[in-house]
């Protein structure tokens, strides 16, 4: 794989912003105190480690984000063999056959015109070639 701007995986030090806030984000908890503080102790732990592993995941969630971006900004692609493949191609045209096309250009009927062009892009590829003919009409097979 390479990538078409790969200047942009420097920003991938941009990693380590989320991890920074993860290690350095401290909750000041206020002390209450209860006269039974015995049976609250096992609340506190069941809560500590869901909260632990709610924290862990957010962080993988952050670090997945700055990640793709900075990856969707470098662009990767799987570069392909150099060689062209030669073989048979598939063409769409599109002829427009609305009723504006009856006006006039210059000297002949915009729909003229459009056919013409149509004609010179057909002998432009190679024999082998396909090619789909679409109008307005909405008709396959439909002669333009």
């Amino acid at each position: 794989m390479q990538f078409l701007y790969p200047l942009f995986l420097a920003a991938l030090a941009t990693l380590a912003i989320p991890v920074i806030i993860h290690l350095f984000y401290f909750r000041r908890y206020k002390k209450v105190l209860f006269t039974n503080v015995r049976f609250l102790k096992e609340i506190k732990e069941e809560s500590s480690i869901r909260s632990r592993l709610k924290n862990l995941l957010i962080l993988l969630c952050r670090l997945l984000a700055v990640l793709f971006l900075v990856f969707a900004f470098a662009q990767p692609f799987i570069k392909r063999d150099e060689n062209v493949k030669k073989g048979q191609k598939l063409i769409s045209i599109f002829v427009d056959n609305s009723y504006s096309m009856a006006s006039l250009s210059q000297d002949a009927p915009l729909l003229e015109e459009a056919k013409r062009k149509a004609k010179e892009l057909v002998n432009a590829y190679d024999l082998e070639d396909r090619f789909q003919i679409i109008s307005h009409d909405l008709v396959p097979g439909s002669n333009v």
